[in-house]
């Protein structure tokens, strides 16, 4: 507690006597509690305060992290009681944080049960995010949680480490960015690489402390080089109040993931060591009656012109390196960082790491949304960014109800690494990296994407799958032609660009349903030389599909059409009631008599045409089957799975109709098989043998071998139907060598070695 009241001691009697009674009352409330790692609990609360205190958070914040475990794990204390003690907005932040306590703790449970509870943990995950929401400070005080655990989670049994490890890396670590907190950010990802990936962890930690004496005398000589020339230069301390510098090394997953991502050796990452050098500027003298606005504008100018002054003597001390100029001051990232990045060689031929940035841009940078309690005015242009976000995860709420499939989006449209591009006004914009033109298209207006037929980034022309780089000035080009096309689901990135065109496949399949179905009932109209205009009126339709489907829509009427639930003739009977009564007539006068099928033949109901069995699927008793009505041939009978047959019932449902095997004595029919096995001696002469014990006499026989030594053997024999060519598919399996032997869709072939 001695660490908290040395953090908050300068702020205001009546919060820091706030923050006192707020410690009491949690010592009390987990009194005699000790935690896993055997300390007392109140040692973790007293922890969570002090990250915030850190971070420079309001007292609201402090005093909710001294009691957000009180109400979940203490049964006399209430929400109403947190309210009564210490006002309504500590209750809205532990009340938010017990909601995400406990949705955590279930889903961790459920998760270590069975695959049905990670989607459980899912959706306490989403409903986490959610209730964070309400006010950003629940975010906060959520992270400053996580991080005491982790730097506690030596205490748990390894399954659990790796899983909280992996939940924070995937979500609250990037939490911490988005929000850009960085300081938190950076410890979340070294705990959990150490629990995640404990032997590259501790490959890296031992390369770098072999050489940390070197690195460090390196370090504090470089520092104090720079600080010399920093104050003896003759402008910038008539500009700055106060320069300090401090060294520092990069984070080691940091590192590893640059290894990993650019394949280089550690001896090959060239900002292993960093130099970081902070300006105040002195305060700023304006003109009586300057407002707000021009004031900070004046101060923002000032800043930036103080960064680039020192990085000119930087570069005029130690050679810079081409290409590690990175100027984050005037195109920010997405979380509103702002620095300055140059990469030179030091004296001792070392590479460095200079980040030069104003003491406001540096606490932006280290406590990101955090900062907003100490700098009010902030960066406008972060802060518009953090509310989008938010605003994002509401959204996504409303779109998508499964969990899973949430989480996947708020890690690729909100967690994921992220550029910042601009549109040709200047306008800028945030999309996850890896993005395309079609995602800014998309992300700018639903019709710009739909209508795009090209891009330019920075002013050439790139294809629609280029990948958006950091700084990029992006401009579409639409023509009123110009539509989707599926291929763009193979690279756009974004949740949003992809849900969108797939919504166009969809509209665009209906669209083309509804007129196929209008089209069948007018032409069925039509040539039965009906009054097309009048029986097809609105009225009229929604009658009959109220009285054929249940519905007032006539859209449903085609769409059943479309699909073959419905036929042109059952619609046109409700249509039009002399049609009805002419067919109820017709077969009392002349009833058809069906022509009795061959034997082997199939019934066709309702048709007395000749049959026959198509030659691209060469159906056999006991396959499913289906009919095809042909122009002069009759009806041409397929296996439901032939291709042929799939395609004839999406273009012409109309000219399809049901079939069946007759029940009468059953016929053989032709079936061409082919046996496949590694060529040898006496292979064809095997397999007649089994034929003949089997009194089987096939009309044709081929056999070849084909590369790598593999025989095929086709056959053609008479078979009565599926249970028997099961029969002598059987029997020839018997024969050694025979790796399979496989029916043959028709008698049509390429060679049986094609």
């Amino acid at each position: 507690m001695s660490e908290l009241r040395a953090l908050v001691t300068t702020r205001p009697p009546a919060e820091v006597e706030g923050i006192e009674r707020a410690f009491g009352f949690a010592r009390d409330a987990h009194a005699g509690v000790i935690r896993k790692s055997g300390e007392p609990y109140i040692t973790h609360p007293v922890a969570v305060a002090v990250i915030l205190a850190r971070l420079g958070m309001d007292t609201d914040s402090i005093m909710a992290g001294l009691l957000h475990d009180t109400v979940e794990d203490v049964e006399y204390v209430t929400f109403e009681l947190i309210e009564r003690e210490f006002g309504p907005d500590v209750r809205r932040i532990v009340e938010g944080e017990t909601k995400v306590s406990k949705l955590s703790k279930q889903g961790s449970q459920a998760a270590e049960v069975s695959d049905a509870g990670r989607d459980v943990q899912a959706e306490n995950l989403r409903q986490m995010l959610i209730a964070m929401t309400g006010d950003i400070r629940i975010i906060v005080v959520k992270l400053a949680d996580r991080l005491h655990n982790m730097r506690t989670l030596g205490s748990m049994r390894p399954d659990k480490q790796k899983r909280i490890a992996r939940e924070t890396m995937d979500i609250f670590a990037p939490l911490a960015h988005r929000l850009g907190i960085g300081q938190i950010k950076w410890e979340l990802e070294d705990l959990s690489f150490r629990y995640l990936q404990p032997d590259e962890y501790e490959y890296l930690q031992s390369r770098l402390r072999t050489r940390q004496d070197e690195r460090d005398a390196l370090i504090t000589r470089a520092v104090r080089e720079l600080r010399e020339a920093l104050e003896d230069d003759l402008e910038l301390p008539e500009w700055v109040a106060d320069i300090d510098i401090a060294g520092r090394s990069k984070h080691l997953w940091s590192i590893h993931n640059k290894m990993q991502r650019e394949g280089k050796a550690l001896e090959q990452i060239f900002d292993l060591l960093a130099i970081r050098v902070m300006l105040t500027p002195r305060d700023l003298i304006v003109p009586p009656g300057t407002d707000d606005v021009r004031r900070e504008r004046a101060e923002a100018t000032r800043e930036k012109r103080i960064c680039y002054h020192t990085v000119s003597i930087v570069h005029s001390m130690w050679t810079p390196l081409p290409g590690r100029f990175k100027d984050y001051i005037a195109v920010p990232k997405p979380n509103g960082y702002q620095s300055l990045h140059t990469t030179v060689i030091s004296q001792s031929g070392q590479p460095i790491e200079v980040q030069i940035r104003s003491r406001r841009m540096h606490e932006v940078a280290e406590y990101g949304v955090a900062a907003h309690w100490m700098y009010k005015q902030g960066n406008q242009l972060a802060q518009k960014d953090r509310e989008n976000w938010i605003s994002q995860l509401r959204e996504l709420q409303n779109e998508i109800n499964d969990a899973s499939d949430y989480m996947d989006a708020v890690k690729t449209d909100i967690l994921s690494q992220r550029v910042r591009v601009f549109t040709p006004k200047g306008l800028a914009i945030s999309l996850p990296s890896g993005s395309t033109p079609v995602d800014f298209a998309y992300h700018i207006h639903t019709r710009i994407g739909e209508t795009t037929v090209g891009a330019r980034v920075n002013g050439s022309i790139v294809p629609l799958s280029y990948r958006l780089g950091n700084g990029d000035m992006v401009e579409i080009v639409t023509s009123k032609n110009g539509h989707p096309s599926k291929d763009w689901l193979n690279f756009t990135v974004t949740r949003s660009a992809r849900a969108k065109i797939r919504h166009h496949f969809r509209q665009q399949e209906r669209d083309e349903a509804l007129q196929h179905g209008h089209d069948l009932l007018e032409r069925y109209l039509r040539k039965r030389q009906l009054a097309v205009r009048q029986l097809m009126r609105t009225k009229l339709l929604e009658d009959a599909t109220s009285k054929l489907l249940g519905t007032r829509n006539p859209d449903d009427l085609y769409h059943a059409l479309h699909a073959g639930k419905l036929t042109p003739s059952a619609v046109g009977r409700v249509l039009s009631p002399r049609l009805a009564q002419e067919q109820a007539s017709t077969p009392a006068r002349r009833a058809p008599v069906p022509k009795a099928p061959e034997p082997g033949g199939v019934y066709v109901e309702g048709f007395t045409t000749n049959t026959k069995l198509s030659q691209c699927c060469n159906p056999i008793r006991g396959d499913q089957v289906m009919g095809y009505l042909t122009r002069g041939r009759g009806v041409s009978v397929h296996r439901i799975d032939c291709p042929n047959m799939i395609r004839l019932l999406k273009d012409e449902p109309e000219r399809c109709v049901a079939a069946s095997w007759d029940a009468g004595t059953p016929g053989t029919t032709l079936v061409d098989m082919d046996v496949i096995g590694p060529d040898r001696a006496g292979l064809l002469a095997d397999v007649l043998s089994v034929l003949a014990r089997e009194k089987r006499s096939p009309t044709k026989v081929e056999a070849v071998v084909g590369m790598e030594e593999v025989a095929v053997i086709h056959l053609r024999l008479p078979v009565l139907g599926n249970s028997d060519l099961e029969a002598i598919r059987r029997a020839i399996l018997t024969v050694d060598g025979v790796d399979d032997v496989v029916r043959v869709g028709g008698r049509k072939r390429n060679g049986a070695g094609s």
